[in-house]
């Protein structure tokens, strides 16, 4: 199915950005644990110094009784960044910790939750394929003569919101011109009748076709902001983020980028 590489990146999205956080998180501590190295040279090196001017007041007085006790607070705050930054240190590998628990908890009901997808995935084809074996044509209009006059046809049906009617007629342009030069528009016309129709569903995968089988065909921007707004219109806002973000990245001069960042937008408020 085409559709599933889609469903599954949206599926692993919240695990990645889980394990980003863990990589950066152990990133952090890395960084601590160098920072608190370096300090504890410091440390090492000032109580040298203490011990030196030590002996030196011994036998100096009061001069250098000054300069042990500027050394010494000076060994003080390094004592204390030393355990300010040990803390942090604490306070991160807890964190590191907690976040692989979840991610091992949440790695099960992923499972469960991608199994569910797929299995709605299947009941979708079958109940398209069933569609498309048990079709009639109620009301056949003329017979076209050319594969223009058929595509041609099917889109002024479609004009005209006969939508089942258009749709019939932009697959049997598909089934008898594959290849011609009307088929990615053909494609993306039969994901506007679903639409249309309200099978958002189904107008997903349709969509999804004019990527996958056209990818440099102008209409397949539009077939992402398509697919966007019918994951909208089934609630499903995190997907439709997804699309709409993808169809910025990849087009973003195009009108339909320009819409999508328009509905991005509305979707932060």
């Amino acid at each position: 199915m085409r559709f599933l590489p889609l469903l599954l990146v949206l599926l692993l999205w919240g695990c990645m950005a889980d394990q980003q956080e863990v990589e950066y998180l152990h990133g952090q501590v890395y960084t601590l644990n160098t920072r608190v190295d370096a300090l504890e040279k410091r440390l090492s090196a000032l109580e040298r110094q203490v011990a030196k001017l030590t002996k030196e007041l011994e036998t100096k007085g009061t001069q250098s009784s000054e300069r042990v006790e500027t050394v010494a607070a000076r060994q003080a705050e390094l004592a204390a960044e030393i355990e300010r930054l040990q803390a942090e240190q604490l306070r991160l590998n807890g964190q590191v910790e907690q976040l692989s628990y979840l991610q091992s908890q949440d790695r099960k009901a992923f499972q469960e939750f991608q199994a569910e997808v797929l299995e709605r995935l299947a009941r979708i084809e079958a109940s398209l394929n069933r569609t498309a074996k048990g079709s009639k044509v109620s009301k056949k209009p003329a017979e076209p003569t050319s594969g223009e006059e058929l595509y041609q046809k099917a889109l002024e049906l479609y004009r005209q919101k006969r939508y089942e009617e258009a749709q019939k007629l932009f697959e049997e342009y598909l089934r008898k011109y594959p290849k011609g030069k009307r088929a990615a528009n053909a494609t993306f016309w039969i994901g506007e009748c679903l639409y249309q129709r309200k099978l958002y569903e189904e107008a997903i995968l349709q969509y999804q076709k004019v990527i996958d089988e056209f990818p440099k065909s102008s209409k397949v921007p539009a077939a992402l902001l398509k697919q966007g707004l019918a994951f909208l219109r089934l609630g499903d806002t995190e997907a439709a983020a997804i699309v709409f973000k993808k169809l910025v990245r990849r087009y973003p001069h195009t009108e339909q980028a320009r819409l999508a960042r328009k509905y991005l937008a509305r979707m932060k408020k």
